[in-house]
């Protein structure tokens, strides 16, 4: 049913953008023939994508969900572009403020082409956001000893490894991850989009097995590892050299604690003060939770670094407004009393590879302790 609702909503969208540019098309029959062609492929593209793409072979399925969720963000961006149009008409039908007249047929081709190019440049900026991963760095103050003067952490999260982001991808984050020579490597939930099917068949285990950091490689699942095969997902991540952390911790060193929470998904997930009741407070705590609700439990239990992700920083505009809304912070450094907090827009995406309006991101955090 849900997948019956999502191929609804994208037809009603394609129809509307079909009848808006078919009435502005020159009269050929060649012309309406390829036009028509177009729009019924691309329907059928998405269509399978929805409703086979358990059966199709991972390269074609991987090809086809590129295409079909692309051309949803352009839909989209398409019928905004139709709405702001519609409403300038409609204020010059009363105010008379445009020196043409929006309703000839050479304006109306003009005015159509011009959002086409304006939706076409929007989407060469969002996959220029998605492929050109930003360094972030922070130089944090930790009001507790340690053994060693600095810790440099390297975090990634929302990876959504899968059908859409694939191998190639993974392989492009884990040299930018090296090449930052990281103590140690927090992987901060959303690591696999869903199944692990493709994740296996891809053998992304080969490029997880390059990443290198003297203190280990931590992570934790986040609420689309949940949606799918879980255990299966978490088995072959710890067998790529993963330490998963779920409800547990890791003492690090003997002198810094890595506390990883099940994301909130699992609804018998430990709470955060019975997941630190044998932990000595003295020692620096860093915590790894998915999904960033409730920052104020971090503080109430004496973590010194909180690491989230799940927002994607909103990913694509107007999407980013209601994440703003939704979270205390949806993107970025914050403090509360000696509780370090960073929510990071995440290293992938979800659905199309795409930024607007945000930014793909691996934080490099250089921890600093009283001594």
């Amino acid at each position: 049913m849900f997948r019956l609702i999502i191929v609804t909503i994208f037809v009603l969208a394609n129809l509307f953008i079909y009848f808006k540019i078919k009435n502005i098309l020159p009269d050929a029959f060649w012309i309406k023939l390829i036009y028509n062609l177009f729009f019924l492929i691309i329907t059928a593209i998405f269509a399978t994508s929805i409703f086979f793409r358990e059966y199709l072979p991972l390269q074609i399925h991987t090809l086809i969900n590129n295409y079909a969720v692309t051309w949803i963000v352009a839909c989209i961006y398409f019928m905004l572009a139709m709405l702001f149009i519609g409403l300038i008409t409609v204020f010059n039908k009363y105010c008379h403020f445009l020196p043409f007249n929006t309703g000839q047929l050479e304006i109306k081709r003009i005015i159509i082409f011009l959002a086409l190019a304006l939706v076409t440049l929007i989407l060469i900026w969002g996959r220029y956001n998605f492929n050109n991963i930003k360094i972030e760095k922070l130089d944090l103050h930790i009001n507790k000893n340690a053994k060693i003067e600095t810790l440099k952490i390297v975090v990634a999260s929302d990876l959504h490894l899968g059908y859409s982001i694939d191998k190639k991808h993974l392989q492009k984050i884990v040299d930018l991850i090296n090449s930052r020579k990281p103590d140690m490597i927090l992987l901060a939930g959303d690591i696999v989009d869903t199944y692990s099917k493709p994740v296996v068949e891809q053998n992304m285990k080969e490029e997880f097995m390059k990443l290198q950091a003297p203190l280990g490689v931590y992570g934790i699942t986040g609420n689309h590892e949940c949606y799918g095969d879980l255990s299966n997902t978490v088995k072959y991540l710890k067998s790529a050299g993963i330490i998963m952390l779920q409800d547990s911790l890791a003492l690090v060193d003997n002198d810094i604690y890595i506390v990883g929470r099940n994301d909130r998904t699992i609804k018998n997930r430990k709470k955060l003060d019975e997941l630190l009741q044998n932990t000595d407070k003295q020692k620096t705590l860093i915590l790894l939770d998915h999904q960033p609700y409730n920052l104020n439990q971090a503080q109430d239990n004496g973590i010194d670094l909180q690491i989230s992700g799940h927002t994607h920083g909103g990913q694509i505009f107007p999407f980013t407004l209601i994440t703003k809304s939704v979270y205390e912070k949806q993107h970025g450094y914050m403090k509360k009393n000696n509780t370090h907090y960073y929510i990071t827009s995440g290293t992938g995406g979800w659905g199309p590879k795409l930024r607007i309006g945000s930014q793909s991101e691996i934080i490099e955090i250089t921890l600093r302790f009283a001594n």
